[in-house]
């Protein structure tokens, strides 16, 4: 076979083995990069020799270098600012106090017990800084954790991605320069990269933000674009500068963001699909071309490293962080939730690339190093996952609300749900009605809830109870089957105002729902009450020989019109009311009244 058919055959293997493992790993729900790095290791040179990226040349550096610059303006993209605000202290000591420590920890650990040069061990840190947000996201679908720790695992992932990589730049630079400079014009060279890279990213990303703003890139080729210009950002910056393009494309990621260009899910959705198209391809690559003969070199030594690193270095670095943040048992699982990902393995893949070409064979020891690191971490982590949340008490079953409406009665049901320490979503299209809702300090989306883009950033996904409260029925008719039928969600509760015209109890049931509130409710009614103050939340404990169902309960004193039930507190917790809910003596009741 010639060579431009090896490189077909490599190019077409690593596609179709990349995006087939990414589906058997959705089917599991397990972390995809288990499974694309045993794909790319039987394919490649080792066994199969059907994957060989030798075939490729300096395209492989190239290649891995664009897609890790994609991945990152991905994750400068996605970052939730909102809920980074309620942890950004955690975070923030996370990624410096945190890092130093995981870096110097990993960096000494790896050279006492593997006997890699300081040079070596210091990038080798370096690389255990960066967490995988792309390891970290499948573990948290799968077991559903408080939101606060939840956020400062993603947050921790996102950022802990560029920053390590540039980390990881400074100190190959350093390497590379140990023998023909100065430690003082190093570190004037570095902070210049540091510059470069912070003033390219952020001069693309608000020109890209406002040629998107203002529709001057608009309709299908926006998206294209888009994909166009983080490529650009990473190639302009390292004209200017060699090795800032990592720095600067997410830098690019965090100013678009910040621009709340219009149709921004629809981008965001967009590039996750172009990252796990790079990723799946990337990891199979780098996977095939990794030297299985370091791995084996290691042994039984480097697993103990592995060990040591997740016992107790990580452990150290997290509980340092956040002292007086966390308490015990939540120190205790963000030390065991840290995986390492597809970034830190292309960092390392490209790094040994390099260093090899210019006579540091030992480079490979740290590569294998990472990848044996991943294998354990993502494995064992992954597993293990659900019973460490268990065990910490961080463990969500019920998981949370999304409300399909942010009017006035929206508002109300989400702060007491809120203030019973419940995870509350709200979905508005009305602008005024979100802009009320997040002033009230309510996780608010402004969009359609017929728009699956806006249920997704709502995180309807993982939600257990979905309430359409909207004064319009057959939007909350076709939402709840939406959320049902797509989503899988377990309760689903319409509102309906009149149930003998369209949408009445019959079509609800068909689709496995019932009734909000119990009963028919007019929305706008209670909506008008509501916005007029006169309306107050009352609460009742409720008695009785015999259970019933609360459609059938009346309150001495008022009209069947002018209360409405919200809320039913029992021992088993607390649910929202619907037309099957049965009451039992000694239920608490929470209602509305005028």
């Amino acid at each position: 076979m010639d060579a431009s058919q090896i490189l077909l055959q490599t190019i077409v293997l690593s596609v179709v083995a990349g995006i087939a493992m990414q589906v058997v790993a959705q089917k599991v729900k397990l972390p995809s990069i288990a499974f694309l790095m045993l794909a790319g290791i039987l394919l490649g040179p080792e066994f199969l020799n059907l994957v060989q990226p030798d075939i490729m040349g300096v395209g492989l550096e190239v290649l891995v270098s664009l897609a890790v610059g994609l991945i990152l303006f991905e994750g400068g993209l996605s970052l939730d600012f909102n809920a980074f605000k309620e942890v950004n202290q955690s975070v923030r000591n996370m990624l410096t106090i945190g890092l130093f420590i995981t870096v110097l920890g990993s960096s000494v650990t790896i050279h006492y017990m593997l006997g890699l040069d300081w040079y070596l061990s210091a990038l080798f840190g370096a690389f255990m800084s960066i967490t995988g947000l792309t390891v970290i996201n499948p573990i948290l679908e799968r077991v559903s954790i408080t939101r606060n720790l939840a956020t400062i695992l993603r947050s921790e992932g996102i950022l802990s991605n560029p920053i390590g990589a540039f980390l990881s730049v400074g100190v190959l630079e350093l390497i590379l320069a140990a023998k023909q400079t100065t430690i003082v014009f190093f570190l004037y060279a570095f902070i210049v990269k540091i510059c470069v890279g912070l003033l390219v990213g952020f001069v693309m990303g608000w020109t890209l933000g406002k040629l998107v703003k203002r529709r001057i890139i608009d309709g299908d080729l926006k998206n294209l674009a888009v994909f166009a210009w983080v490529f650009a950002t990473f190639f302009l910056s390292n004209l200017v500068e060699a090795n800032t393009g990592i720095l600067a494309v997410v830098v690019a990621g965090f100013a678009v963001q910040r621009e709340k260009i219009p149709q921004m899910n629809t981008l965001k959705r967009f590039k996750g699909q172009l990252s796990i198209l790079f990723i799946s391809i990337l990891f199979i690559l780098i996977s095939a071309n990794l030297d299985l003969g370091q791995l084996r070199d290691v042994g039984w030594m480097g697993i103990a490293v592995v060990i040591v690193l997740m016992l107790l270095v990580r452990p150290i670095a997290m509980f340092v962080s956040n002292h007086g943040l966390l308490n015990l048992k939540e120190k205790l699982f963000v030390s065991w939730i840290g995986p390492k990902g597809i970034v830190s393995a292309s960092v390392a893949s490209l790094f040994t690339i390099i260093l090899v070409k210019n006579g540091y064979t030992d480079a490979s020891t740290a590569e294998a190093m990472v990848f044996l690191t991943i294998m354990v971490t993502v494995v064992l982590q992954g597993i293990t996952a659900r019973g460490m949340a268990k065990y910490c008490e961080c463990l969500v079953e019920d998981g949370g609300i999304v409300i399909i409406g942010a009017n006035a009665l929206g508002r109300t049901l989400g702060t007491a749900f809120k203030e019973l320490g419940k995870d509350v979503f709200l979905i508005d299209n009305n602008s005024a009605h979100c802009r009320i809702s997040a002033d009230d300090g309510l996780e608010t989306v402004c969009g359609n809830a017929l728009d699956p883009n806006i249920l997704e950033t709502a995180n309807i996904a993982s939600a257990s109870v979905v309430i359409a409260t909207t004064a319009n029925a057959e939007v909350n008719f076709l939402v709840c089957q939406t959320a049902k039928e797509q989503y899988k969600v377990a309760e689903v509760y319409p509102a309906i105002d009149e149930p003998d015209k369209g949408v009445g109890a019959k079509y609800v049931d068909e689709i496995g729902g019932n009734l909000a509130y119990a009963k028919p409710v007019s929305i706008q009614d209670w909506k008008d009450s509501i916005d007029e103050d006169k309306v107050r939340i009352v609460d009742v404990k409720l008695k009785g020989d015999k259970s019933s169902v609360l459609s059938e309960l009346s309150l001495p004193g008022l009209a069947e019109d002018n209360w409405i039930p919200l809320i039913l507190k029992r021992k088993d917790g607390y649910h929202f009311v619907h037309s099957d809910q049965v009451w039992s003596d000694g239920d608490i009741l929470i209602y509305l009244t005028r």
